[in-house]
């Protein structure tokens, strides 16, 4: 079938994806809904009976055909909070009964074998919701789970002798909260003669990252006792003050110290590469000391300090954690560092609220001593949340939480969040210095943020650039339950439902195409190509449908770019349903 707006997928083994992963049944069968005679022995008013919804269907493997026992399948919806899991039997089904009418994601998972949602057509693609309505049985639902790729080889030390007992990370770049980012997707360790082995892998490109266990030649616990030859103790003579600094950099495949430099690894569906081997990068490293005080000169008696690489995409290296505690006396001591340029931040803890700090640091082989880090204290939010009359339910406020998201995602930590009181008031405590939003997080099912205001002024898609200690009084945040919506179907000019295309709806405003935009939502067709889009705040948007490679892949101004030229065009009032139809061209 040919669609309009259709891309072809990215590789060969994408296309192996497709044909391979998700052998889906045809169809779903949809059972005659049929009414349970009713319990007339006791009748409960209070209590209505359990919706007669229902989800069954099997899981098999995709190479041989047979069923997989104790496969895990999970069924998620909003009207089935927190979602609902199960195993499959003997004969690989899986029967979830008492559902109530809702839009259900299903995935099917099991070790060793590639993760798969229903309808899910390539790697980090979400999958087609399930449409369920009240008392309607679904039967029929299968997934045919693809076994996972596999990556090996060995690791080796400068001169080519093995190195036991370094982790090694696969990786690959997916986009997380609207970012583009390495992240991990499965790991070990080196046995004794180098080699490791990653299994359980989705076709796709990878990094692979190994870490020494222990950087330095002769310190505690060093590898072998000294350079890693498994000598005796006294076979080889002290290292000298020169070997002690020397260490071993984490190093990407084919052997580089920067994931910029690295080389991506491509495999296929269930396919096993194995010599991806590579030697480790013998570098001078360095220990980095220091002390950290309170704004007051006091000493910090607990925290930690950590270093962020400063040139790798995203500042963080995955798997790479160069950090220390801070000691009782604000002292803290980072050893093995290589050379590079970092970000060095502290979080102290001894106050009622975190206190931080941020500041440069390059590193050339040379030990630094005396690093002096001063914290400075957050900044506070207050103010108060208020519902708009509506017809919906006010939710209850005391389970809404109010944030202040960075900007720059890097700050360490846990993310400040403030509860809400009863009468609508909150203080948000120790929010780092820098650029922020205002966001509420919590059950607010029904209802979408309308306005944030600061001394009268909007600031709902304003980052605030907040100052240490600074506290900002008055804020308001208001929400409403006049949601916006853009419904329609997609289909084919036959009528023939396409439920395997993503609806995207972005502003047509450019200055709000980034990462997290509340402006920019999509939305998966059902098995009967319907779609919804909920909760876009009023202005003007585009409308298409796309054929994303991953998920998130929208929030990227070039993307969005590419796809607005033949998009449609729709203006969203206060709670206003717009409605429309795709009609794509077919395979003739």
């Amino acid at each position: 079938m040919m669609v309009a707006g259709h891309h072809e997928s990215d590789g060969w083994y994408a296309m192996r994806f497709v044909t391979a992963c998700l052998c889906f049944a045809l169809g779903v069968a949809v059972a005659a809904q049929q009414r349970p005679s009713r319990d007339t022995s006791a009748p409960n008013p209070q209590e209505p009976p359990p919706p007669q919804g229902r989800i069954t269907g099997r899981v098999l493997a995709a190479d041989n055909g047979r069923a997989i026992k104790r496969a895990r399948v999970f069924v998620n919806a909003a009207e089935l909070p927190g979602g609902r899991g199960t195993l499959t039997d003997d004969q690989g089904v899986f029967d979830f009964t008492e559902l109530p009418a809702g839009r259900y994601t299903v995935s099917a998972s099991k070790s060793g074998f590639v993760q798969l949602s229903y309808g899910q057509r390539r790697p980090l693609q979400a999958g087609t919701p399930l449409l369920l309505l009240d008392g309607q049985q679904l039967k029929g639902v299968e997934f045919r789970l693809p076994r996972g790729s596999v990556i090996a080889g060995a690791v080796f030390d400068e001169d080519g002798e093995p190195m036991p007992g370094v982790s090694v990370r696969v990786m690959r770049y997916q986009y997380l909260q609207g970012q583009r980012r390495l992240t991990p997707a499965g790991g070990t360790q080196t046995d004794d003669k180098g080699q490791y082995r990653v299994w359980g892998l989705m076709p796709g490109d990878y990094y692979v990252n190994a870490i020494a266990r222990n950087f330095n030649f002769g310190g505690p616990g060093a590898f072998g006792g000294g350079r890693g030859r498994g000598g005796r103790p006294g076979d080889t003579p002290p290292p000298s003050d020169d070997e002690e600094s020397l260490a071993y950099a984490p190093t990407y495949y084919p052997g580089v110290p920067n994931v910029n430099d690295a080389k991506p690894v491509t495999v296929g569906l269930g396919q096993e590469l194995i010599d991806i081997t590579f030697n480790m990068q013998l570098v001078r490293a360095s220990r980095i000391t220091g002390h950290v005080t309170n704004p007051d000169g006091s000493d910090v008696s607990s925290g930690n300090v950590n270093l962020l690489n400063d040139s790798a995409p995203g500042r963080g290296q995955i798997g790479v954690n160069y950090g220390s505690r801070i000691d009782w006396d604000g002292s803290f001591s980072i050893a093995n560092v290589p050379p590079g340029r970092y970000i060095l931040r502290a979080r102290g803890t001894d106050a009622e609220t975190p206190q931080y700090a941020a500041q440069p640091l390059t590193v050339n082989g040379q030990d630094i001593d005396d690093v002096t880090v001063i914290l400075t204290p957050g900044a506070q939010i207050s103010g108060s949340i208020t519902m708009l009359p509506g017809s919906a339910p006010a939710p209850d406020v005391t389970n809404v939480r109010i944030t202040a998201p960075a900007v720059d995602q890097e700050v360490p930590g846990p993310q400040p969040s403030a509860r809400v009181e009863r009468d609508g008031r909150f203080t948000l405590d120790g929010v780092p210095a820098g650029a922020h939003l205002i966001r509420p997080s919590g059950n607010t099912r029904g209802w979408m943020l309308k306005a944030v205001t600061v001394n009268g002024r909007d600031v709902i898609d304003t980052p605030l650039e907040l100052r240490s200690g600074e506290s900002l009084s008055g804020v308001s945040i208001v929400f409403t339950d006049q949601l916006t919506e853009i419904d329609g179907t997609v289909t084919d000019d036959h009528g023939v439902p396409l439920a395997d295309l993503t609806v995207l709806a972005f502003t047509t405003d450019p200055s709000l195409w980034r990462p997290q935009s509340r402006q920019i939502m999509t939305a998966r067709p059902d098995q009967t190509g319907r779609f919804k889009i909920r909760g876009l705040p009023p202005g003007d948007y585009y409308v298409t449908t796309v054929d994303p490679a991953q998920q998130g892949e929208w929030f990227e101004p070039a993307y969005l770019d590419e796809h607005r030229a033949g998009a449609a065009r729709v203006t969203l009032g206060d709670g206003e349903t717009k409605s429309h139809d795709f009609k794509l061209r077919s395979q003739d």
